[in-house]
């Protein structure tokens, strides 16, 4: 179901329609390929959306949250909403535990998160690591995951995958909700700044 879901998105990529932003990124760097595929940060390091991520995070979006146990097994499921804090460096996401019942045991065990989020009306995507724990799962939690899932039905819907392929794959069926303190932010549009490290070192990650 995946795979039938990213063709008509797939389609509609190419570089010449690259966005706008991330060659200004490119500008930005002075040399943006020395930032590509660079080791992953450490731990301690805090990061946080800066505007254009902003601009990213009020688009229809899907979302992939992906996870490993103590033996280092992988595992993964869709995220059904997310709500970004107003310090920038800490997202919460939801997903439901009926759908993907692996994903709270993980992130429980090993505390962390890697998650993706993608457009699906150009696949700008990015990627967001970093320490997690659980929490309690509250009334606004269960309005942002109806508000995701309708944007995202639109959006899917929009490019000619069928209604009825999209429902099965979004549900807050019993939604849990992990909070993700942001470490590392990688670009993930395909192309050649596909893993290119985005956002800004926050100021207390940097002391």
């Amino acid at each position: 179901m995946i795979f039938q879901a990213v063709q008509p998105v797939r389609r509609l990529y190419s570089a010449s329609r690259k966005p706008a932003f991330l060659n200004e990124c490119a500008r930005h760097a002075e040399n943006p390929k020395s930032l590509l595929r660079r080791p992953r940060a450490q731990w301690g390091m805090v990061m946080r959306l800066d505007d254009r991520l902003l601009d990213f995070f009020n688009r229809p979006l899907m979302c992939i949250i992906a996870v490993a146990d103590e033996a280092g097994r992988p595992s993964a499921g869709r995220g059904v909403g997310f709500h970004l804090l107003e310090d920038r460096e800490t997202v919460d996401f939801i997903f439901s535990a009926w759908q993907w019942p692996r994903l709270e045991p993980c992130i429980r065990a090993t505390k962390r998160i890697a998650a993706t989020f993608v457009s699906p009306a150009d696949y700008v995507g990015f990627q967001l690591k970093g320490a997690a724990a659980m929490r309690e799962t509250e009334e606004p939690d269960l309005d942002r995951a109806d508000r995701f899932m309708t944007l995202a039905t639109d959006a899917l819907e929009s490019l000619g995958v069928p209604r009825r392929l999209i429902g099965p794959w979004l549900t807050a069926r019993d939604a849990r909700v992990a909070r993700l303190a942001i470490s590392e932010i990688y670009v993930q549009t395909p192309g050649p700044l596909a893993g290119m490290l985005a956002g800004e070192r926050s100021g207390a990650g940097s002391r």
